[in-house]
């Protein structure tokens, strides 16, 4: 199983280039100079490094909030209390408590921030919450309901049917995480951000589709499915560097008020 934290690193390239920079262009133009943002499900802080380094914001304050301890000391370690102009400040708890004992202490944020957040949380409570500490929410990868992989595999179907079952019965969220959120609140922007690795892969690539397969396989068993053979077909692809993915994901910038 590969490390939750390695994998958050590894994906930052897959990020980089799938993000819709109009959407995030038009986030850009809805902060302050100096904004006060959280992040919820902060993971390894890459965010807050990406968009001092792109120059999407320049000075103020970045909170980032992630229930997985390692993982936000991992984003602690290597970016610091600072990045670019922009001061970061880290809190492990859960996002939702987090943003209860904000509000109820009268703190408000220019912007709640959640890459990859809005499709593993129920969407209507989490617009909710998060609208009591800030007026619009920036979510940046929200999974749009369609995985592929190829070559094709015999199994494709019933595995991938299951993914989104689990997804669907398992856990908080869907499936359809990027529909729910524009359903839940009001939508300012929106885009495409479909991530895609293919052969010859790039630098931590191959960490993502482990990664990911892990998770399909782990997620399906769930269902009492075995879905080992599948994913052992996977991984011969991906050792073979002939494995294809392919994940619709959808940016979205919404008013929470």
């Amino acid at each position: 199983m590969t490390d939750h934290a390695a994998y958050l690193d590894a994906k930052r390239a897959l990020d980089d280039r799938s993000l819709n920079r109009t959407v995030l262009d038009r986030f850009a133009a809805e902060l302050p100079p100096e904004p006060e943002i959280l992040e919820v499900g902060a993971g390894t802080a890459t965010m807050v490094e990406r968009l001092a380094e792109w120059d999407v914001i320049e000075g103020g304050r970045w909170v980032a909030v992630d229930a997985h301890e390692e993982a936000l000391a991992a984003g602690e370690a290597r970016v610091g209390d600072a990045v670019g102009g922009v001061d970061v400040e880290y809190r492990v708890a859960d996002a939702f408590d987090f943003a209860r004992d904000a509000a109820a202490a009268g703190r408000r944020f220019d912007a709640v921030v959640g890459c990859a957040f809005f499709d593993v949380v129920d969407a209507a409570p989490a617009v909710d919450a998060l609208a009591a500490v800030a007026p619009v929410a920036y979510a940046p990868i929200t999974y749009d309901g369609e995985t592929r992989f190829a070559p094709p595999d015999t199994d494709d179907d019933a595995v991938l049917d299951r993914y989104h079952r689990h997804m669907r019965e398992f856990r908080p969220g869907g499936p359809d995480g990027a529909a729910a959120l524009a359903r839940a609140a009001t939508v300012i922007a929106e885009g495409p951000s479909p991530w895609t690795i293919e052969p010859p892969y790039e630098a931590g690539e191959r960490t993502v589709l482990a990664h990911l397969l892990d998770t399909v396989e782990g997620a399906v068993d769930e269902t009492d499915f075995d879905a080992s053979d599948w994913a052992d077909r996977r991984r011969e692809s991906l050792r073979s560097e002939r494995l294809r993915y392919e994940a619709a994901n959808r940016d979205l910038l919404v008013e929470l008020e």
